[in-house]
């Protein structure tokens, strides 16, 4: 007879423990995560708040938006909070490196450069190839200069020799950051008609409200950015890190994601990422 109880006792236990839900935060316990994220992740952040909201999630994130130095600087001097987004692969490995994160990095998404006109586009750029023939006589905004797609813009200026009228190997830029929730882009200077034309990722051109022309960037390999996410080793929240850094890799933030023009991450990467 206590045999049976037992056995009934470990199967109910089983059977509610595999239909519970992937992740769950304990009714009326509301949980905030700290986030430190690159500027370009915005709009899937912001797209993955409004559908925790309309869910009336007990889960939130305060999202703080830094360039790549002032991402560092904060890291290294303790930087109270529970997980990072960077937009380079290079940079999260570089964090594993120096004992920052908490387990295996999370692959969340790729971003692609695209070279971008205004809708009257004065210049008549009519694509990529007719802007690098005359890109000298062009004013050109990109990304800031330690932002990760600063590499990129380099390897097409290589590929390319493209001529941005820059001196020392310095690539135009574009405004720096006026804070950390309102970053800065390649299209701040080309909506300010401060330049003719941007090369900036696809997902800052569709987060605008002014309508754009935008023109493929040859050489995916080149033009092609990764989104990973961490836990970092010592989070101020342990258990609300844990809880987002699960969003992070549900459903949820796919869509999210998706929707604010992001392309899938890189399939070889996704058997090797776990938390």
């Amino acid at each position: 007879m206590i045999a049976l109880v037992l056995l009934l006792c470990f199967v109910a236990a089983f059977v509610l423990s595999a239909c519970g839900p992937a992740y769950e935060v304990p009714a009326g316990e509301v949980r905030s995560a700290s986030v430190i994220a690159a500027p370009s992740t915005k709009p899937a952040l912001d797209q993955l708040d409004s559908t925790l909201q309309e869910r009336n999630s007990t889960l939130s994130a305060e999202v703080e938006y830094l360039d790549t130095e002032a991402m560092v600087e904060r890291i290294d001097a303790a930087p109270q909070a529970d997980v990072v987004l960077t937009a380079s692969r290079e940079q999260m490995q570089d964090l594993e490196r120096e004992g920052h994160i908490s387990g295996d990095p999370l692959p969340l998404a790729s971003n692609r450069l695209v070279l971008v006109a205004t809708a009257e586009n004065p210049q008549n750029i009519l694509h990529f190839d007719d802007f690098a023939e005359r890109v000298a006589d062009l004013r050109v905004s990109t990304c800031a200069a330690d932002a990760p797609c600063t590499t990129q813009v380099a390897d097409l200026v290589n590929a390319y020799e493209l001529d941005l009228g820059a001196s020392d190997a310095t690539l135009a830029r574009a405004s720096t950051t006026d804070g950390p929730q309102t970053p800065q882009t390649p299209l701040t200077d080309l909506g300010a008609g401060r330049s003719d034309a941007a090369l900036a990722y696809v997902t800052d051109a569709l987060a605008q409200d002014t309508p754009l022309q935008t023109f493929e960037v040859p050489a995916s390999e080149r033009s092609t950015a990764e989104v990973w996410a961490g836990v970092l080793e010592k989070p101020q929240d342990d258990a609300a890190a844990e809880d987002f850094f699960e969003v992070l890799a549900g459903e949820d933030a796919r869509s999210a994601f998706s929707e604010a023009g992001f392309l899938p991450p890189p399939s070889a990467e996704m058997g090797a990422s776990s938390h």
